[in-house]
């Protein structure tokens, strides 16, 4: 009688292809939708429930230039006060926002960043900064660096 039912309502009355793909009958009377429902598993039950999937959550994921840089990285380049050479900005131990090592540096070079001593010891966003002397920095090619944990990141200038 089954047969007759799906021939008349226009469904095959051959097999699915998919051998893992079993129809859901049974003997005592269902609605007509139960009837003709292709199944992989067992009948759910509320025990056996699949899992509803949440919503997508509202929070962006973070974008491409968020992502943490490591050591060796070149964020970018600035031009420090006073005209000096170009530096670039790099990530010389841990891991670093470049973003945020860029911004670090812009804003430790302002000249309204309060600096203390003849380093220019100053922590800009938690970061703890300190410049070469003129003769260290050109004997090492390092202008400044700012220490955060365990990350640093540098000015280093560009020959």
């Amino acid at each position: 009688m089954l047969l007759l039912f799906l021939s008349a309502c226009g469904e095959k009355s051959e097999p699915e292809a998919a051998p893992s793909t079993t129809l859901a009958l049974s003997s005592t009377p269902a609605p007509s939708s139960a009837l003709a429902t292709p199944t992989t598993s067992a009948p759910e039950s509320p025990e056996t429930k699949a899992p509803e999937t949440a919503p997508p959550t509202a929070r962006p994921s973070p974008s491409p230039s968020r992502k943490l840089a490591g050591p060796g990285t070149v964020c970018g380049e600035l031009q420090p006060p006073g005209g000096g050479p170009m530096a670039a900005v790099a990530v010389s131990a841990g891991r670093a926002d470049c973003r945020t090592a860029l911004k670090v540096f812009r804003t430790y070079y302002r000249p309204d960043t309060p600096k203390q001593g003849s380093a220019g010891v100053a922590t800009v966003g938690g970061w703890r900064c300190a410049s070469n002397s003129a003769a260290q920095a050109s004997m090492s090619g390092r202008l400044s660096s700012c220490q955060k944990a365990a990350a640093r990141i540098v000015t280093d200038i560009i020959p």
